[in-house]
């Protein structure tokens, strides 16, 4: 009896492990599920809309995100991007009721979604991966066409993210910590870079007039001074060589003239 007990405890062991594991796999499918269905094609057509809607716009609009080329990881940019993607769709708004602005609602529904249920889609960073993402935030200048192409891009990776069933479980730790050297300033497009000067030339150009214009006044005080010294020499010398007034010269050419005159008159 007691054989047969011990029999029958490993059978309902084995039966309930069993059965978790299987419930475990329908809750994991099911997420999966959910968040495969939450982006659907037509989020990802209406911000393809919006795009359009504003590519002759002339204005430009500066925000914080991450630069997807210098993690050269999509799951670490993702989870580092996901929070200020927020922020981005909360200050993105067009005229009350419009088309636009209902597509914008659409869109700010479905970025809700994705973290609304028990188990998120993406899985939220830790301490020490919020602190070193915010290492990789960079201020972007772009037109407002360029940056709702990026924030459809953001959407777009994260479906193929998801169809694929990626777990966002990756500790992104060492990406940050290697590809971010810090929080970039005036970050702008490829193009507006090449057209705008280095804001360094900018601050030293009124250094080199001003280090310039300081020497050239130090030039001209030295050489008034030399200048003045040299005068002083010349006048002294005849004194220290012949004890004589400078002037001496000049009086004796008008003493001759004199004599010279009073000889004239006695012989006329």
């Amino acid at each position: 009896m007691p054989r047969l007990g011990a029999k029958v405890c490993l059978l309902r062991c084995s039966l309930l492990s069993s059965l978790l594991l299987l419930l475990l796999r329908i809750h994991e499918t099911e997420q999966n599920s959910y968040c495969q269905q939450i982006i659907t094609e037509r989020h990802l057509a209406e911000l393809e809309e919006l795009a359009d809607t504003q590519m002759q716009h002339p204005g430009r609009v500066s925000f914080k995100f991450i630069d997807k080329m210098q993690l050269n990881d999509t799951v670490c940019y993702v989870k580092a991007a996901f929070p200020l993607m927020g922020k981005i769709l909360k200050r993105t708004e067009f005229k009350k009721n419009s088309s636009n602005d209902q597509k914008m609602d659409m869109v700010r529904t479905m970025y809700t979604n994705i973290d609304e249920n028990v188990d998120p889609c993406i899985r939220e960073e830790d301490d020490e991966e919020r602190m070193l993402s915010q290492m990789c935030f960079k201020e972007f200048t772009t037109s407002p066409y360029e940056m709702l192409v990026l924030v459809k891009d953001f959407f777009q990776d994260i479906k193929d993210l998801l169809q694929k069933q990626t777990t966002f479980e990756k500790d992104c730790s060492r990406v940050y910590r290697r590809v971010c050297p810090g929080p970039k300033k005036a970050g702008s497009s490829p193009e507006q870079r090449r057209k705008e000067p280095p804001a360094r030339e900018g601050r030293q150009e009124p250094l080199i007039y001003i280090t310039v214009a300081s020497v050239v006044a130090v030039l001209l005080a030295t050489g008034g001074l030399l200048f003045y010294k040299y005068k002083s020499r010349v006048l002294q010398r005849p004194l220290e060589d012949g004890g004589c007034d400078p002037e001496e010269p000049e009086r004796r050419a008008l003493q001759g003239a004199r004599e010279c005159s009073e000889l004239e008159t006695q012989d006329l």
